[in-house]
């Protein structure tokens, strides 16, 4: 009935490491179709937070697990361990996670053709403190799709991933403030497409954001390895290869 939530845990030689369910190796069903976990993040204490989907029997909806060391669910996490959180009224896919410094944890990936952002109390309930029931979408264009996010120092959130231009794919990135809104010194409206080329498709995967607030952005354009560099307000930093982008 579809595949579970795995994970493994090595040592630093490659080994499995044996203090992680005794095999190195969990394994957890979280519906009775397919689960997946797309991104992870370690808190500072250890435990581990992951993030991905299930299916619901109609759609798919995001899923956040919190594991302790030891490989077993943490249940002071929403009691088992797990959370199973609808975004929007179809296909939800979270591809990211992140564990901000106040404990407080943000998924990232796409709803309904949206990029989709959640951020979640440390007991794994909604922090209404973003966007007053701790879940945002977003549309780029018609067609977006998020894949990463990424922290900037002064808690503004980074969401990269790639969205239709009405014949194929660009990059495409949105910058939020805290407190889920967008961020309208980035671009002008806090959201921004960039394309390689002309008509070929670019998708991004993910990326970083440096100190200075500037982007990182990675994938692919014309089946090629991409790489695109933006400045802190949303413009082409052309001291990278004079155009901000490289393909290789």
């Amino acid at each position: 009935n579809g595949g579970d939530f795995a994970l493994v845990r090595y040592n630093a030689n490659g080994t499995l490491d044996t203090s992680f369910d005794t095999d190195g190796m969990v394994t957890t069903s979280i519906g009775a179709g397919t689960d997946v976990i797309r991104g992870v993040a370690m808190q500072p204490d250890g435990n581990i937070v992951v993030a991905g989907y299930t299916y619901n029997g109609a759609n798919y909806d995001f899923v956040v697990a919190r594991y302790r060391p030891d490989g077993s669910l943490d249940p002071s996490f929403d009691g088992d361990g797990i959370v199973v959180s609808p975004i929007g009224t179809a296909y939800d896919y979270a591809y990211s996670v992140v564990v901000q410094s106040d404990g407080k944890i943000l998924v990232g990936g796409e709803s309904s053709n949206a990029f989709a952002l959640a951020r979640y109390n440390p007991d794994g309930s909604f922090d209404t403190t973003f966007d007053s029931d701790g879940k945002v979408t977003t549309l780029v264009t018609g067609s977006s799709y998020g894949r990463a996010i990424a922290l900037q120092g002064d808690g503004k959130i980074v969401a990269m991933g790639y969205a239709g231009n009405g014949s194929n794919n660009d990059f495409a990135i949105t910058r939020y403030l805290s407190n889920g809104a967008l961020d309208t010194t980035f671009d002008g409206d806090g959201k921004l497409l960039a394309p390689f080329g002309v008509s070929v498709d670019d998708y991004a995967y993910g990326g970083v954001v440096y100190p200075d607030g500037r982007i990182l952005a990675v994938g692919t354009s014309a089946g090629d390895a991409a790489v695109a560099r933006f400045t802190a307000s949303g413009a082409w930093d052309t001291t990278f290869d004079s155009d901000g982008r490289m393909t290789t």
